[in-house]
């Protein structure tokens, strides 16, 4: 019986040895910040532990978003960050067959070392039309735009007073909010000026 059991081990050992070792990940071929949680080109989207159904995605990301917005406060000691309020968009009326309606609904502003102030802007898309184009300007004077970005796939233009984001591999669909983070040098005030369609 002892030799039988110990022929057995030894089989199961050297099987378990010999077979090759089962791996689900795939091993990172980029190694920028350009990392996502979803499929660029895909419909299918992932929200927390399941895939998401239609108009999941937005909900989630908002809930996120507003979620490290306030670990952030707790964090650096806000209870009660102040907060811009709703301000209404003005809009550049050049193209109106392109331009999208939308408003900031929401914009939080924290004081950071060394006087800058980093802003968590959320831009709603409330026109018919796909955005792939937004131009918020910083209204403030003496204050000025140091970064800003979105997402990988926006890419952000910084001039003086004015931040322009342009995208060709995604959009902001109507009803769909994106979060925005701008850095600056002094205390800000932000006015959404266009939401277009390049």
């Amino acid at each position: 019986m002892k030799p039988l059991l110990i022929a057995t081990l030894l089989g199961v050992a050297s099987i378990m040895i010999l077979l090759p070792v089962a791996n689900a990940l795939t091993p990172r071929s980029d190694f920028s910040d350009n990392v996502s949680t979803y499929r660029l080109f895909s419909s299918t989207k992932v929200c927390g532990d399941h895939l998401c159904k239609p108009g999941e995605w937005n909900k989630w990301i908002n809930n996120l978003f507003s979620s490290q917005i306030k670990k952030f406060s707790d964090l650096i000691g806000m209870k009660n960050p102040s907060s811009n309020g709703i301000k209404k968009a003005s809009y550049d009326t050049k193209n109106v067959l392109h331009t999208s309606s939308g408003d900031i609904t929401r914009i939080n502003t924290f004081s950071m070392d060394g006087g800058r102030f980093t802003s968590f802007i959320s831009v709603t898309n409330k026109g018919a039309i796909d955005v792939n184009h937004i131009a918020i300007s910083q209204i403030n004077p003496d204050v000025k735009v140091l970064k800003a970005w979105i997402t990988p796939q926006w890419d952000s233009s910084i001039a003086l007073y004015q931040t322009s984001f342009d995208t060709s591999k995604t959009s902001l669909t109507q009803g769909q909010t994106l979060n925005i983070v701008i850095v600056t040098d002094g205390k800000p005030a932000f006015s959404l000026d266009t939401l277009s369609s390049n």
